[in-house]
């Protein structure tokens, strides 16, 4: 382990409970919000990638109208 880490463990192991909770707590949080971005750089790429990035709100929005009428007469006929 590298100085600096075996610093920073140290200093963790010497916190009180509700601040080691809270910095649990605090690391999920941004772990959380790491992998949020990390799919929405996905899903931007995904889109490119389909040349769909660019679509308006409206054609979107369409075309979920469209599978949900899909959806609804496949899944609920008559």
């Amino acid at each position: 382990m590298t100085e600096r880490i075996e610093k920073l463990a140290q200093q963790i192991t010497s916190l009180e409970e509700s601040d080691l909770q809270a910095l649990f707590e605090r690391i999920k949080e941004l772990g959380f919000r790491h992998e949020i971005n990390a799919l929405s750089e996905r899903y931007q790429k995904r889109l490119k990638d389909q040349a769909e990035f660019d679509e308006g709100a409206e054609e979107i929005l369409a075309k979920l109208k469209q599978i949900r009428q899909e959806i609804a007469s496949r899944e609920y006929p008559g």
